[in-house]
C-alpha cells in the first residue's frame, strides 16, 4: 500500500472517506492471495469495520486466486479498493483480455452445482456473488477487471 493510501486511512471515518481509492500490485504468486486478504482487512479496520470483513476476506480471496490462476505469470494483477457512496468495492485487474460472460459464466457454474457435476470455472464467482451485494466484470484499458460491492451492513 502506497503511504498516500495509508495516510488517508488514517483515522478516517466511513462517511469521511468516501471517495477513498486504495490500490495494491500483487506477484503472479500465491502468497498474492493471504497478502491481498490482509490489506483488504487493514483497510476495513482502518475505515471503522464498515463492512463485513468475512464476507471482504471471502471475497477477496476468491477474485485474486480466480485472477491468478487465469493470467499467465508475466502479465500484472492489481488489487484496487474503493469506498464508494454505495459500499467498499474490491476489484482485482489483469491483463488478460475480457472474454467471457459473467452470466453465463454464473449460469453454468450453478447448473453444475444443482445437478453435482464438476465445474472448471464459475464457482469462485457464485461465492463472491453470495456473499457481495453486487459483482461484475468489465474491460480496462489493459485487460478486464473482475469486482464485487459490499454494502455497509
Amino acid at each position: 500500500m502506497t503511504d498516500q493510501a495509508r495516510s488517508a486511512t488514517r483515522g478516517s471515518r466511513p462517511g469521511a472517506a468516501q471517495g477513498r481509492s486504495w490500490s495494491l500490485a500483487l506477484p503472479h504468486e500465491a502468497d498474492s492471495v493471504p497478502l491481498a486478504r490482509a490489506v483488504v482487512l487493514q483497510v476495513l479496520h482502518s475505515l471503522g469495520d464498515p463492512v463485513d470483513s468475512f464476507a471482504a476476506s471471502l471475497a477477496t480471496t476468491e477474485l485474486v486466486a480466480n485472477a491468478l490462476e487465469h493470467t499467465r505469470g508475466d502479465l500484472g494483477v492489481e488489487l484496487v479498493l474503493d469506498w464508494e457512496d454505495q459500499g467498499f468495492r474490491i476489484e482485482v485487474c489483469d491483463g488478460e483480455p475480457l472474454e467471457l460472460d459473467l452470466e453465463d459464466l454464473l449460469r453454468a457454474a450453478a447448473m453444475a452445482v444443482s445437478t453435482g457435476e464438476p465445474a472448471e470455472d464459475g464457482r469462485g464467482l457464485l461465492i463472491i456473488r453470495s456473499v457481495a451485494d453486487r459483482a461484475g466484470i468489465r474491460t480496462t484499458s489493459h485487460g478486464k477487471a473482475v469486482w464485487c460491492l459490499l454494502e455497509p451492513a
